[in-house]
């Protein structure tokens, strides 16, 4: 079988096209893999009642029922007097969320890993870890 002019156009075209394909997929590829920067505080964290009540409540968030509501009404009553500078409501919800996967076990084991990553740079850094 002899080749014509066209299969020869044919063949640079597809090849071509594969080049073009592989020269996209490589200038395509680090924007993808680059991880979010975290954001770590330089600075020591910061004291107030509000953070000291979380603190209390988070190291009894495996405690049953009874010692930690007590905390946990504490937190909310000093969250509300807090100024309003102070944002620990994503601290607050994962320590609700930590709660309730203790309180109703579940087979998904991530809900807990992604609970307790968060409450500890809550209590290590004092401030909402999910921005």
């Amino acid at each position: 079988m002899s080749l014509r002019p066209r299969h020869y156009v044919l063949i640079a075209v597809i090849l071509g096209l594969f080049l073009f394909n592989m020269v996209r997929r490589r200038h395509a590829q680090p924007a993808t893999t680059a991880a979010p920067a975290h954001i770590v505080p330089t600075s020591p964290p910061t004291q107030s009642p509000a953070w000291t009540a979380f603190d209390h409540a988070a190291a009894l968030r495996d405690a049953p029922d009874p010692a930690f509501q007590p905390a946990m009404q504490d937190l909310q009553q000093q969250i509300a007097a807090a100024p309003a500078g102070q944002d620990m409501q994503g601290c607050l919800t994962w320590l609700e969320f930590y709660r309730q996967g203790a309180l109703h076990p579940t087979l998904d084991p991530a809900w807990k890993q992604r609970s307790q990553h968060h409450l500890d740079g809550c209590v290590k850094y004092h401030l909402d870890t999910s921005i």
